[in-house]
């Protein structure tokens, strides 16, 4: 298939030996400064809201900061179970595309750890705790793994190329040339360990998409884009979820109570600014709208890409 020409295995297991970094070589001893915005303002979306002041917006921007890699942390929890499918056609063939699966299961426990280690480094930093839609003790992240699991292999390995594809973009669009208006030093460096190797594995996902879809009918390409957007659902309820906890954190922190109305400000500001800054980028990456289009023009028409 077009979109996964000139991918091979053995070039991305090599490509992701060259990249690879440790979590203690990326915090090192360092603290996140809490005295500024962690992240940019847009990633929060509340810019204009006339009953935020200054104190709330930092605290707000906070929170997102910490939202981000407590979503992306839960999310990558189904990965390495979610590879498992492709172990046994894998262990009697490709030896190459055996190490490709197994790295990538490997670097997503890793990265596991990297976003809890960041949780950590924030709360510590901002002098504070921050809520978590996925608790500790990882009823609703197994919940949220187990309805995920329930998908086709073949639909999951689709929404798991666009989030791919769209972590990589926001990191670059919005937060990679850092600055004090793009996001703070060490924050930056988390993302950009993980925009490393997430490089390599939405090639891996290509080229298992390529070969899973290669013998299906276009009627069974179709449902799978329909389980694409099933599993979109999933994944739009835990920003729902998140959300609810950055207004509980914003006002415990200020201690302040806001109204009915301006908590539904909140909620619908805070909700779009998060779906824009992980769904959105992913379904519409130009990358992704490509290989739906390429597998099945009436299934990529299910998410808006004509």
């Amino acid at each position: 298939m077009k979109f996964a020409a000139g991918l091979d295995y053995a070039t991305i297991v090599s490509a992701s030996e060259k990249v690879a970094w440790t979590v203690d070589g990326v915090f090192q001893d360092r603290r996140i400064d809490a005295s500024k915005p962690i992240v940019p303002a847009a990633w929060v979306g509340t810019d204009g809201v006339p009953f935020l002041g200054d104190r709330e917006q930092l605290v707000l921007n906070h929170c997102r900061a910490f939202s981000y890699v407590h979503l992306l942390g839960n999310y990558e929890e189904f990965i390495p179970l979610h590879l498992t499918d492709g172990v046994p056609e894998a262990w009697q063939g490709d030896r190459a595309h055996l190490r490709a699966l197994l790295r990538f299961g490997e670097e997503e426990l890793k990265h596991q750890e990297l976003f809890r280690r960041a949780e950590a480094v924030l709360e510590a930093s901002c002098g504070h705790r921050f809520g978590r839609h996925f608790d500790a003790d990882k009823v609703t992240v197994t919940a949220f793994t187990d309805a995920i699991l329930e998908f086709s292999v073949l639909s999951r390995f689709l929404i798991l190329l666009a989030l791919e594809w769209g972590t990589q973009r926001h990191y670059v669009d919005s937060i990679r040339d850092h600055s004090e208006q793009r996001g703070d030093p060490l924050y930056v460096d988390v993302l950009k360990a993980h925009w490393q190797e997430e490089a390599q594995h939405a090639k891996t996902d290509a080229l298992e998409v390529a070969r899973l879809a290669r013998d299906r009918s276009p009627d069974e390409l179709r449902v799978a884009f329909d389980d694409v957007a099933g599993l979109g659902a999933l994944v739009d309820a835990t920003f729902a979820g998140q959300v609810s906890q950055e207004i509980d954190t914003l006002q415990r922190v200020t201690d302040r109570t806001f109204s009915d109305e301006e908590i539904e400000t909140l909620r619908d500001r805070l909700h779009r600014s998060m779906s824009a800054s992980i769904a959105g980028v992913a379904l519409s990456h130009p990358s992704f709208t490509r290989v739906a289009l390429e597998l099945s023009p009436e299934g990529a028409a299910v998410l808006g890409i004509a």
